[in-house]
């Protein structure tokens, strides 16, 4: 009797051990299949395009060494890997056989440098317009996402990058050691991935550069803007007379009913220069003795 009855103890708390194994089996699968779950979503969130826009007006005899070192700063802080697109354009100052050739060689200089890079393109526009072909090629990759369907969270999800070759025509030595271009380049080209973050955490910037005039444009016209904030923009025109338009050029919204342009001003712009206090009014960026809105 008494081996009965040790017997049917034992079953029992087998059994009872058999529900709580279960029991912790089941809750473990729950607990797996729910962080698997979250894994999932985070992985199919949508992703960020990014455009490179690099343009430069090409000085007669020296613009090799500034030419090399812009394209190579894309390549060495993984920029031009990390785009879809990159899009260098060159231009001469004279429309001639020796500003052909000239952009021939930029253009060839351009394929050795970024050869990896599968979305590359090239274009060369012989005579001298400033900055015209870089600021109109910005524009126009706006105007052909909306043409190809482009939704409007789509848009806003591309990001253009447009620089240019600064210190060019610098009368002061070496063009690759000017002040503006070792002061903005490793802010606003070489922190890209901090830029796009910040683009993908505040929805209501549509801007940024290394310092931002009250009107809503860059100063040294070095930026990033939503490819859903280009398109409000005016059609770029030729202004050989004004070079300084095609800075005053992304502070500028259209109205395309009554052709006018009014400022944009700075509210949905970063100052680059201020880190993270780039969204703060009246911060007094280094290297300026101007208070701009940063």
């Amino acid at each position: 009797m008494a081996f009965t009855l040790g017997r049917r103890l034992v079953l029992s708390l087998l059994l009872v051990l058999v529900v709580l194994v279960l029991s912790f089996s089941l809750l473990f699968l729950a607990v797996w299949t729910t962080s698997s779950a979250v894994v999932v979503v985070a992985v199919a969130a949508p992703r960020v395009r990014i455009t490179v826009v690099y343009y430069t007006a090409l000085h007669p005899v020296k613009w090799r060494d500034l030419v090399a070192v812009q394209l190579q700063t894309l390549v060495k802080c993984g920029l031009a890997a990390a785009a879809d697109s990159v899009e260098v354009l060159f231009s001469s100052l004279v429309d001639d056989d020796a500003g052909r050739k000239q952009l021939a060689e930029a253009a060839q200089l351009a394929k050795l440098l970024l050869g990896d890079v599968a979305t590359l393109r090239v274009a060369t526009h012989p005579g001298n317009h400033y900055e015209y072909p870089g600021i109109r090629r910005a524009f126009d990759l706006a105007a052909e996402g909306e043409l190809r369907g482009e939704s409007e969270d789509e848009q806003r999800r591309h990001l253009v990058l447009y620089h240019h070759g600064k210190g060019m025509f610098s009368t002061k030595g070496d063009q690759t050691k000017g002040g503006a271009l070792l002061t903005v380049t490793p802010v606003v080209v070489e922190g890209w991935r901090g830029i796009v973050q910040r683009f993908a955490n505040d929805s209501a910037m549509n801007k940024a550069g290394y310092i931002t005039s009250p009107a809503g444009f860059h100063w040294y016209n070095f930026w990033w803007a939503r490819a859903s904030y280009l398109r409000l923009l005016e059609p770029p025109q030729v202004h050989d007379e004004d070079r300084f338009y095609y800075e005053r050029w992304l502070g500028g919204l259209y109205n395309p009913t009554t052709g006018q342009v009014q400022n944009a001003g700075a509210t949905d712009a970063l100052s680059l220069c201020a880190g993270n206090r780039g969204r703060v009014l009246n911060y007094a960026c280094p290297n300026t003795k101007i208070r701009w809105r940063c």
